[in-house]
């Protein structure tokens, strides 16, 4: 996936989980599953005028990548039922989405988190 599909990606997210501006994606990744179609993990939580929720909820779903653009595929494998994750300290976002693949999206606030964490150690 390049660059300008990981921003297409991005955008179809936001725009699927975040249509009232009270979610907030930490982290995105995504990994070839078969031609064209990829497996994408999201881990994301609320936010409100206190601040971002300190725990997530993540997913897997797939997405198919075409010349045309990107669309959700496979959704009777993932559309149904409770996240895979739920709940989790935001802390731990990072690692569960790194066990798909890099994240080629991480929020500022996990970026925060992480730093903390580093000078901790």
């Amino acid at each position: 996936m390049d660059e300008c599909q990981e921003d297409k990606l991005c955008e179809l997210l936001n725009d699927t989980f975040n249509p009232e501006g009270d979610t907030y994606i930490l982290a995105i990744t995504a990994a070839t599953y078969e031609s064209a179609i990829y497996k994408v993990r999201i881990a994301l939580t609320y936010q409100d005028s206190d601040g971002i929720n300190p725990y997530f909820d993540g997913a897997e779903l797939f997405v198919q990548i075409t010349p045309e653009g990107i669309l959700f595929v496979n959704e009777e494998l993932w559309a149904d039922g409770p996240p895979l994750m739920e709940g989790s300290p935001i802390e731990l976002a990072f690692g569960w989405v790194s066990e798909l693949n890099a994240p080629f999206f991480v929020s500022p606030e996990l970026l925060r988190l992480g730093e903390t964490d580093h000078e901790d150690n």
